[in-house]
């Protein structure tokens, strides 16, 4: 099988996290199954992308285009990476949007094709602008497509019209062969729109990479890894640390991470008298997070909302109790063998989860928190539902082509 990946965000040198655990699924599908070729369509994602607020930076993006070689076909990890380089721009300006990117993926795709023969199955993640591009590729060639959404919150604002998701986002669902979400509630959202409703498969977490190991000695330490921004609730969480004001000698809140809001809550940090108890780790390496991990004995993000929340099955991996809210995705991770959960904005009993937690810590067991795990959202238990998902997309479209007499062009 030849499987064409469209994806809307991916991981570069220079933006190494966008994407990357659309990257990292790529590779798992690669290895857990060899009769698998797959195919990544690349394009520079946000390197060649035209701000028009920021006019002064359009040479540079223009110089970067000319430095990019054409038709660029790398394997990595087990990946076949195709590489066109492409300007982009906004679609409210003219000859901007979705128009450019069908064009350089469709480029990708004949020389794809060229290259490995037939594409049996395309698999856009997120349904803009991937989705998009996936259902006219689908409609010029008869390939069907997957569409996994990723968005946080689904759908973005600026993809919304008089209340509802933009035409072409509506096309990238019902087009689609098979829709996917990677939580529940995302899952629900969707189908709220009317569109068909999504199997629910959800983000994949390297087992290799996380593993158990106790924590440091000394302190009881709580760990919270995220972008510093409204989203993730970190006001909250600095309000019920003060709320409880746990001893300086016993416990340590370790924030790991950056964004814009990290400088007004260092200030808060301090106006709550946190200073000796809150310390602020700045950006972390993927590379660096299984450690920061291992070393805590508790995973804590009171999130506004999620879509998935990975850094709770990254915490979970590494058999670690974690406490989040009821704000979406962590629904489908926390249950009452790893965790506990709370309402959004709740302070009074996040600090009370807190007390909980680090008081019956001894209580849950790595091993079986690992295990739980390893049952849900490892590697080889995501590849499994996404290759029965493959295989039954392909039947179908076996049995179509048997009725109608239609041919792959």
């Amino acid at each position: 099988m030849n499987l064409f990946i469209i994806p809307s965000w991916y991981p570069y040198p220079t933006e190494p996290l966008p994407g990357i655990f659309t990257r990292e699924q790529a590779e798992a599908i690669a290895e857990l199954s060899p009769d698998i070729r797959v195919i990544v369509s690349l394009w520079g994602h946000n390197q060649g992308y035209l701000l028009a607020r920021r006019p002064w930076l359009w040479p540079k993006n223009v110089l970067w285009r000319l430095r990019q070689p054409r038709n660029k076909i790398t394997k990595r990890n087990g990946l076949h990476e195709i590489y066109n380089a492409k300007l982009t721009w906004s679609r409210q300006l003219p000859f901007g949007g979705i128009p450019q990117l069908i064009s350089v993926n469709r480029q990708n795709f004949l020389l794809a094709k060229k290259k490995f023969g037939h594409i049996d199955l395309m698999h856009a993640h997120v349904s803009y602008p991937a989705g998009c591009i996936a259902a006219a590729l689908a409609s010029e060639f008869n390939v069907p497509y997957v569409l996994t959404e990723h968005m946080s919150p689904f759908p973005f604002l600026n993809l919304v019209k008089d209340g509802k998701p933009l035409p072409e986002v509506t096309q990238a669902f019902t087009q689609a062969a098979a829709t996917v979400a990677v939580s529940p509630s995302l899952a629900k959202r969707v189908a709220s729109f009317g569109y068909p409703q999504p199997h629910i498969i959800p983000n994949m977490v390297d087992e290799r990479i996380f593993s158990l190991a106790p924590p440091d000695p000394g302190k009881m330490i709580f760990f919270t890894l995220c972008g510093i921004n409204e989203q993730k609730g970190i006001d909250h969480l600095l309000e019920a640390i003060a709320l409880w004001n746990p001893p300086a000698d016993r416990f340590e809140f370790r924030i790991g991470g950056q964004g814009p809001l990290r400088a007004l809550y260092e200030a808060k940090a301090h106006a709550l008298g946190l200073a000796d108890r809150v310390h602020w780790l700045g950006t972390i390496s993927r590379e660096q997070v299984p450690a920061m991990f291992r070393n805590s004995h508790i995973f804590v993000m009171p999130s506004r909302h999620e879509t998935f929340g990975v850094v709770f099955a990254e915490a979970i991996a590494c058999g670690k109790p974690v406490i989040a809210t009821r704000c979406g995705g962590p629904e489908s991770i926390v249950n009452a063998g790893n965790g506990l959960l709370v309402d959004i904005g709740d302070v009074p009993a996040l600090a009370q989860a807190m007390q909980t937690l680090a008081a019956n810590w001894s209580k849950y067991s790595p091993q079986a928190i690992r295990q739980d795990f390893e049952q849900r959202f490892s590697r080889q238990a995501v590849v499994s539902q996404l290759r029965i998902l493959y295989d039954d997309i392909l039947r179908k479209q076996d049995k179509i082509y048997e009725i109608t007499g239609d041919k792959i062009r």
